[in-house]
């Protein structure tokens, strides 16, 4: 634990000293990380390659519509529709697979004020459910005893109002967001983490060692004090539950989060795409959660990605300070390492990645458990992207029978 705590701040301080001596400039500040409504929609509305021509000719009325509400009235929405089928080949429990899908709307209003500074408001209306299977994806790994989820975010969700925001930016330099927030979307940037299109695994799809709070109240604040550097604070109600209203479940206890960043060339970032040199390190920490018999904690997580042409490498690391049962985290250090191939066979928009993670339990009476993931995705058409995704896990925690389970899935999105 210690020399995981140690590793993540000297590299912080690496990139720190790294920046240093950068003057602050013209580009704009980036309030949008993966898997944010507006990275999402920017992804729909990028030009792409592809393999077919799909449905484009026949919905170009619709992407014409779409064209004009931008362009006249600054809104911008995109409907998408996610499924994931995943199966492991041995199991203590009575199930095996389980199959899942998550049904999107989301949208964007940007108004523009007399000093050209944008205000944005922002929503999301979702649900999520199994497609006949007895479990959804979510929870299979209680089958075959992994410490996380193969698919975190396929559960069930009833038709809710995920988010509802409010975004404004002054300048270039500084922005909020205030509202119905997305905590894991809105913070510890790593641009493979959009589960829609990227990683599916809990640890990948967020840091398995930072308990970001659901869909529900919240503010943050983004300063770039440096043309490299932005820091980010946010505090969420520690309750929040996507299906109930944040004054249901709001009692004054709080998630904070705290994170320092730096970009080489953020002006360079493309939705969807990894950053040309990248690092952020942050702090957390939730207060006791009384009712729900959850202690408090604290912890720091570090992530660093560099793009080398097609090729982006990267590390990520996790340290929770937390009781050994009943803290906020299952895990209390992570190890991360892998890296992302893009433009697979000349396609702009295909990617392969595959990542290593070493992750110790904060039950100190079980092992900890490896896991190597990965996916591959590839743009049928413009409206659709289909691949593998593979779970390995070496050694399970709660699984002392089985040396490894093998998660095969595949995932098919539909995105207008």
């Amino acid at each position: 634990m210690k020399r995981v705590f140690i590793a993540t701040l000297l590299l912080a301080a690496a990139s720190a000293a790294h920046s240093q001596g950068n003057e602050p400039d013209d580009s704009e500040i980036v309030m949008d990380n993966p898997g944010s409504i507006t990275d999402r929609l920017e992804q729909q509305t990028e030009r792409k390659d592809y393999l077919y021509r799909g449905f484009t000719g026949s919905l170009e009325r619709w992407y014409d519509h779409k064209a004009e509400l931008e362009e006249k009235h600054g809104f911008k929405y995109g409907i998408s529709l996610t499924m994931i089928y995943q199966k492991a080949d041995d199991t203590f429990g009575p199930e095996d697979d389980a199959s899942g899908y998550d049904l999107d709307l989301s949208g964007t209003w940007k108004i523009k004020d007399e000093q050209s500074d944008s205000t944005t408001i922002g929503f999301q209306i979702f649900t999520r459910d199994d497609m006949g299977s007895e479990l959804t994806p979510q929870v299979l790994f209680t089958q075959y005893g992994g410490l996380y989820s193969s698919a975190g975010p396929f559960g069930e969700t009833d038709p809710t109002i995920g988010q509802l925001w409010l975004q404004k930016k002054y300048g270039d330099r500084f922005g909020f967001q205030i509202g119905q927030l997305f905590p894991i979307s809105a913070y510890d940037f790593f641009p493979f983490k959009n589960f829609r299109t990227d990683f599916v695994d809990f640890n990948h799809a967020t840091n398995a060692t930072i308990p970001l709070p659901d869909y529900g109240l919240g503010a943050l604040v983004r300063y770039k004090p440096a043309q490299d550097m932005r820091l980010t604070v946010g505090i969420h109600d520690a309750n929040a539950d996507a299906e109930k209203s944040g004054t249901d479940t709001y009692d004054g206890e709080l998630f904070t989060y705290v994170e320092i960043a730096f970009d080489r060339n953020p002006a360079a970032r493309m939705p969807g795409r990894p950053p040309s040199h990248y690092a952020h390190v942050s702090f957390w920490h939730q207060d006791e959660l009384e009712d729900a018999g959850v202690e408090d904690g604290w912890g720091v997580g570090f992530t660093g990605v560099r793009r080398i042409g097609r090729y982006s490498p990267y590390l990520r690391l996790g340290y929770a300070d937390v009781d050994d049962v009943g803290g906020p985290t299952s895990v209390e250090s992570m190890f991360n390492i892998g890296v992302a191939i893009d433009e697979i066979f000349g396609q702009a928009r295909d990617r392969i990645v595959i990542g290593y993670t070493l992750a110790e339990p904060a039950n100190g009476a079980l092992d900890d458990q490896h896991a190597i993931d990965a996916y591959y995705r590839v743009q049928l058409t413009p409206e659709i992207q289909i691949g593998p995704t593979i779970h390995f896990v070496i050694d399970p925690v709660s699984n002392p029978d089985e040396d490894e389970v093998l998660v095969g899935g595949m995932r098919l999105r539909l995105a207008i």
